[in-house]
């Protein structure tokens, strides 16, 4: 989909320069950050000019996803969402999301279901005011370290149907990728990761067990990620309950994304 004036760029055309937009970065990252754990487990990653689609081919919580690349316009939308359910169709992987920039037409009658409409944040390199914490934070190097994490991902946000277990620890070869869980009594209670490409630092899978919530875990740790590369811009997705914690961070709402589910197999 495109504008058929000679010379006017709608900013989604594949020659598309990454630097263009904050946003186009950000995709650029997001697809990056989706393709890469499930490429270092033995998964499916396949782009085309209209999505960027993961698929580890079992339940993985976030790890099964697509990003669409370009809107879906009245010619594509067909052919695109035949080509994406194909892919997941194949390996039965469970929940699967679709996340578009733009707002996208009723995917219902291709299977899918609504999931909702995150704020996409964005924090510019600057000062900083960090609040004291007594969580004792860790970054994951190892396979215990790993446990913790997926402890926290698991019963945190929760991810229905998955076993701690699931993440490889081949994923931590990456050094784009870093993760971190926050202790209390020896006791994983937070965690969060962090993703740096593109000239952007995403900050994925905040989470904090229900019963530790209310503490400020998740600001401590979330500053630490924000602050991972100080000179780069951080952006995430957010939920509609965290937002107000990213906005006295200093992170900007700039749009809302359309997140679609559906359940494979």
């Amino acid at each position: 989909m495109s504008y058929a004036e000679p010379g006017l760029r709608a900013g989604w055309e594949p020659e598309t320069p990454v630097e263009d937009t904050a946003i186009r970065r950000f995709l650029a990252n997001w697809v990056a950050a989706s393709a890469a754990p499930v490429t270092a487990m033995g998964g499916q990653v396949r782009t085309s000019d209209g999505f960027a689609a993961s698929n580890l081919g079992r339940p993985a919580g976030f790890f099964n996803g697509t990003t669409l690349l370009a809107p879906l316009g009245d010619h594509t939308v067909d052919p695109t969402m035949a080509a994406i359910n194909d892919l997941y169709a194949e390996s039965s992987p469970g929940e699967v999301l679709l996340f578009s920039a733009w707002p996208t037409p009723d995917l219902r009658e291709h299977g899918w279901q609504l999931e909702g409409h995150p704020p996409l944040m964005l924090r510019p390199a600057g000062p900083a005011n960090p609040r004291p914490s007594e969580l004792d934070i860790t970054e994951v190097r190892d396979a215990a370290g790993l446990r913790a994490f997926e402890h926290v991902m698991v019963y945190g946000y929760p991810l229905d149907g998955i076993d701690v277990g699931f993440i490889d620890e081949a994923v931590l070869a990456d050094n784009r990728m870093h993760y971190w869980v926050g202790w209390q009594d020896d006791q994983p209670v937070a965690a969060v990761g962090s993703f740096v490409d593109s000239g952007v630092n995403d900050i994925t899978l905040l989470a904090t067990l229900p019963e530790h919530r209310g503490h400020g875990h998740g600001e401590a740790l979330m500053w630490l990620a924000t602050l991972r590369e100080p000179t780069l811009p951080a952006m995430l997705l957010s939920s509609d309950p965290g937002r107000p914690l990213y906005e006295r961070m200093g992170y900007i709402p700039l749009l809302r994304f359309t997140v679609w589910h559906r359940r494979f197999g």
